[in-house]
C-alpha cells in the first residue's frame, strides 16, 4: 500500500525548492504525492525525470479520484501535458529508494481564438479485478491500464470509449461506455470478459 501525501498549491513553497521556473521535489519511496491548483483553469505541466527509475505521473479529478491521463516517465526524460479544470497532478514512487524529478507550470487558457467545443457525455466508474490474476487492459487514446489482483481503477470515459483485453496475440472488446453505465457503478471485468470470450467462440 502506498502512503497518500497531498500537498496544495498554497504550501509548495514550503516544500520544494525554487530553480528558476522549476520546481523541485523529492518522492519518498513507495509514496505518492499529490499536487492541486484549484484557482488554476486548467494548466500545462512539464516534468523532467532526474531520477534512476521511472516515475509515474498522472492527472486524476478531484471529486471521483477518476483517472484522464497517465504516464510512466523513464530516467532522464522529460513530458509536458495539460491538467483540465478540476484535476490535480500525482507522482507516484513505486520503488524502495527516493525519487527526484523538476516540474515546471502554466496557467491554462482558452485563448481568443479557440472555440468551445461541445462537450462528450462522460461516465465515472470503476473497474474491478476480482481475480487472481493482472489483467491487462487498452482504452485506445487514454491509457493502457494493468489491474492487479483484488483492485480497482476509476475512470471517467466518454461515451462511446471502447475497452479491450490486450492479449499479446489478440484485443478482444470487453466494453463500449454508454449511458447505461451508472456514475459510481463497479463493473467486474471477469464478467466482462467471460462474456466477451463467449460471444467470439459463438461466431467461430
Amino acid at each position: 500500500m502506498f502512503k497518500l501525501i497531498v500537498t496544495y498549491f498554497f504550501t509548495i513553497s514550503f516544500a520544494f525548492s525554487q530553480k528558476g521556473t522549476r520546481s523541485q521535489l523529492i518522492i519518498p519511496p513507495k509514496q505518492i504525492v499529490q499536487i492541486y491548483y484549484p484557482l488554476y483553469k486548467g494548466f500545462n505541466v512539464k516534468v523532467w525525470n532526474h531520477s534512476k527509475f521511472l516515475v509515474g505521473i498522472s492527472s486524476r479529478g478531484k471529486v471521483t479520484d477518476s483517472v484522464h491521463k497517465s504516464f510512466d516517465l523513464k530516467n532522464g526524460n522529460s513530458i509536458l501535458f495539460e491538467v483540465n479544470q478540476g484535476d490535480y497532478l500525482q507522482f507516484e514512487n513505486r520503488f524502495l529508494a527516493s525519487l527526484k524529478v523538476s516540474y515546471s507550470i502554466q496557467k491554462g487558457s482558452f485563448g481568443k481564438n479557440k472555440s468551445i467545443q461541445p462537450l462528450t457525455p462522460q461516465r465515472a466508474f470503476y473497474l474491478v479485478n476480482n481475480t487472481g490474476q493482472t489483467l491487462p487492459l487498452r482504452i485506445p487514446g487514454i491509457m493502457n491500464p494493468k489491474l492487479k489482483p483484488y483492485s480497482r481503477s476509476g475512470v471517467d470515459l466518454p461515451n462511446g470509449q471502447k475497452i479491450y483485453l490486450d492479449l499479446k496475440d489478440d484485443q478482444i472488446l470487453i466494453l463500449t461506455v454508454t449511458d447505461s453505465i451508472p456514475n459510481g457503478a463497479r463493473i467486474d471485468l471477469a464478467t466482462l470478459i467471460d462474456e466477451a470470450l463467449n460471444n467470439k467462440s459463438s461466431y467461430q
